[in-house]
């Protein structure tokens, strides 16, 4: 054998090219040696000391849907993912439960987050034990919601359990992303809407996919310092009244902007592109981009595998069948070629077993993280639309301070290289000379368009203090 070789295992943890990650995703590693977003504090290490801090891991059981089914979904390979437990059953019930910027703009430096400022508290999350329920609507899944936790905003550090469906995580996900609009908010599993056209929804397989990826949903929520605290989060985990406390608790949530606005937004600044970038966040974007290149890599690669892992289930039963057809006309061998066939069928339903598991725990992770690589981008994008905002704002607010300017003292020469009021003066001067036809009062003319210009100005100012309140903010979140 080639000396160059190296022997890959897909299931080994480290291997002598592959080192092992002490994190449980490629963004939590990059966050924390940035030191951006410390979501994962199981270690933080500085230049002097190094200080332990005790997060709990959260594990999850996967019941299955009934008895007779238990047997057929495989077990999950054991990760620093969610276990799930095939050993229970499903329960089927038919319950319902302002300053004034004139200089040149400079893009606001913000002081990342650090474990100084905000503090990940212990917090396990379990989600187990799917039942089925039936209302007038149809049939759907309930998960079973096992918190521990000492946030100060919870009524209890163990609260009682309770049950949810995929909708009333929608609704968590949604609270939280107008409550949050900075954070990178964890995706939730597809819909999966063929899975409902086809009616399997209700499969082992389909639930347990979904409970996993739920799980990975409710893991990164109970490791983030400010999502683990929203009192949304607090109502999804330990309400009993549910459908009242989250009206109540979207009351005090604000909006986002309408459609409308969204629309108008975008098109104006489809083109538009940010004069001082934040090099903090350009590298981020990079990354995430590399990572999610990266992914879809690891993606491509692994369908290959197994594709070619299903040609070779499909062969070694088209072998066994023949080898068993052999045994009947080699009478002197017939019992070792029959036991011989019946390996080969043992060893092709070991590759299917193999090939489900990995699916399960490999594949769906790689599209949670892409999932998660998303999300990530949208909210860097949201990210330079506030500095854009406040940009674009600012060199209207010197624009129509310098046509001010220009109406208080028609006779003198202003500088406004880069500030592009030349469409606005020329606009202005035709008007001005238009009214000078019709007889109007030029010195009343004057002073009314001198209050209107003080009446926009005073406005743009509060505009300005306003949008860059907000991209500070976005920023240091």
């Amino acid at each position: 054998m080639n000396e160059d070789y190296i022997k890959w295992d897909v299931h080994a943890t480290t291997d002598v090219s592959t080192p092992h990650l002490d994190f449980d995703d490629p963004l939590s590693r990059y966050s924390e040696e940035n030191g951006f977003y410390p979501y994962d504090t199981t270690t933080t290490t500085t230049t002097t000391t190094t200080t332990t801090t005790n997060t709990t891991t959260t594990t999850a059981t996967a019941p299955i849907a009934t008895e007779s089914t238990a047997n057929s979904l495989p077990p999950i390979i054991p990760s620093s993912s969610p276990i799930l437990d095939s050993s229970d059953s499903f329960i089927v019930t038919n319950n319902t439960p302002s300053p004034q910027p004139k200089a040149p703009f400079v893009a606001p430096k913000s002081k990342p987050v650090t474990m100084e400022t905000v503090e990940v508290l212990p917090m396990t999350i379990v989600i187990s034990d799917p039942q089925k329920h039936h209302d007038p609507q149809g049939a759907f899944i309930m998960y079973l919601l096992t918190t521990k936790t000492e946030v100060e905003t919870f009524n209890s550090i163990n609260p009682r359990p309770v049950r949810r469906r995929y909708q009333d995580f929608l609704w968590l996900h949604r609270a939280l992303s107008l409550e949050h609009p900075a954070c990178i908010i964890p995706p939730l599993p597809e819909k999966h809407r063929l899975e409902y056209i086809k009616g399997d929804r209700f499969s082992s397989e389909f639930i347990s996919r979904r409970l996993l990826s739920l799980q990975w949903f409710l893991d990164r929520i109970a490791r983030h310092p400010l999502l683990q605290k929203s009192q949304s989060t607090r109502i999804f985990l330990e309400s009993n009244d549910f459908r009242t406390d989250k009206r109540a608790q979207m009351a005090h949530i604000p909006t986002s902007s309408s459609l409308l606005d969204s629309i108008s937004d975008t098109l104006v600044n489809a083109f538009a592109k940010l004069k001082k970038p934040d090099e903090r966040f350009e590298s981020m974007k990079e990354n995430i981009n590399r990572l999610e290149e990266d992914l879809n890599t690891v993606e491509r690669l692994y369908m290959r595998i197994n594709k070619r892992q299903q040609d070779l289930q499909n062969d070694y039963i088209s072998f066994a069948n023949s080898v068993q057809g052999l045994s009947a006309l080699e009478t002197n061998i017939t019992y070792s070629l029959s036991q011989f066939a019946e390996a080969s069928r043992a060893y092709s339903k070991a590759m299917k077993e193999m090939t489900e598991k990995e699916e399960l725990q490999f594949l769906n992770e790689i599209h949670e993280l892409l999932a998660y690589c998303y999300a990530a981008k949208d909210v860097l994008k949201a990210r330079d639309q506030k500095q854009l905002d406040f940009e674009e704002l600012s060199v209207y607010l010197q624009q129509t301070e310098l046509l001010r300017e220009r109406t208080q003292f028609p006779g003198r020469k202003f500088n406004d290289r880069g500030v592009g009021v030349g469409s606005m003066y020329i606009t202005d001067y035709v008007t001005d000379k238009l009214n000078e036809v019709r007889g109007v009062n030029m010195e009343k003319a004057k002073r009314d368009k001198l209050k209107r210009l003080e009446i926009r100005i005073k406005e743009l100012q509060e505009e300005v203090a306003r949008a860059n309140d907000e991209s500070s903010a976005f920023s240091n979140q």
